[in-house]
């Protein structure tokens, strides 16, 4: 039936209502249409992914080399998921420019076809981690701070993973927090809980942010300057109602919590951090600030 339906319509309606991994059953299963299904097609399906998810600029395949369909196929596939994921993971790449943890070339980060071909051999290689961590398992490696590469490693075989000098960290499952814990609700899957020594993360891109600003906040040639400080304690009621309650909506900033709890999940009394990135994550920023938020009687500790 589907060879009775002229090119032009399989081009302009069909094809572009499918999903990547949809339009390559169509290649292989449809030999008369199978010719619809090239490399230029896909590339234009990661334009408009890349578009989506407001990643123009800060994120590519290498266009300057000869583009096999099996590597397209992969860029294509990956950056059709994650629509949640993929935009937070765009202001990330917009920070870690600022910071001068890219390349010296500069934006967009390159995703080679030998680097696709090498780690991404299917798309069940691509969902062994959580999504946010396997999105970041594909620019990772093209970030350093100070001559460390800043790729997704793993540690053991035990679920502990490094990333630069941080580490080692591993995943939360929602099954280990206890019956009302915090992060209980609204725990993602996708962007899971993270253990870092004594810090607990409540997603793995807030462990990304908190990771940036006090692990990684000067790259090559950069400094950072504390413009204004003010004390607010643990006993005043402005910390539990400012600080660490009230929602700040994503226009306003980015915000990343965390939790010293000691190692204990259970802990009743843990000292809650809140980061604040007020600039240098929207398209037309070239400086990042941020605010500090937690108690002065103790810093976070890094294990």
């Amino acid at each position: 039936m589907s060879d009775l339906v002229p090119d032009d319509l399989w081009r302009r309606r069909i094809l572009p209502s499918l999903l990547v991994h949809e339009a390559v059953c169509v290649r292989a299963t449809c030999r008369v249409k199978a010719a619809l299904v090239t490399a230029a097609l896909l590339v234009e399906r990661i334009v408009g992914s890349l578009a989506r998810h407001s990643l123009t600029g800060l994120i590519d395949i290498d266009r300057t080399a000869p583009l096999p369909f099996s590597c397209v196929l992969r860029a294509a596939y990956v950056l059709e998921q994650g629509s949640n994921e993929w935009p937070g993971m765009g202001r990330f790449i917009r920070l870690a420019a600022i910071y001068r943890l890219t390349p010296a070339n500069g934006l967009p980060l390159v995703l080679s076809a030998q680097w696709l071909t090498a780690h991404l051999p299917s798309r069940t290689a691509f969902h062994q981690l959580p999504l946010a961590m396997a999105i970041y398992r594909l620019f990772g490696h093209l970030l350093t701070h100070r001559r460390t590469s800043l790729a997704l490693q793993q540690a053991d075989d035990n679920g502990l993973y490094w990333i630069g000098n941080s580490g080692p960290f591993r995943v939360v499952s929602l099954g280990e927090l206890p019956g009302g814990h915090p992060y209980a609700e609204g725990y993602k899957r996708t962007d899971p809980v993270i253990r870092c020594g004594l810090n607990l993360f409540p997603f793995f891109s807030a462990f990304l942010l908190h990771r940036r600003l006090l692990w990684w906040p000067d790259g090559e040639g950069m400094g950072r300057r504390m413009v204004l400080r003010a004390d607010i304690g643990r006993g005043d009621p402005r910390y539990g109602r400012v600080l660490l309650t009230d929602s700040i909506t994503e226009g306003l900033g980015i915000v990343a919590d965390f939790r010293y709890d000691g190692g204990n999940l259970n802990d009743a009394n843990p000292i809650v951090f809140r980061s604040v990135i007020v600039s240098g994550w929207r398209s037309n920023e070239t400086i990042a600030a941020h605010l500090w938020l937690g108690s002065i009687c103790s810093r976070p500790r890094h294990l």
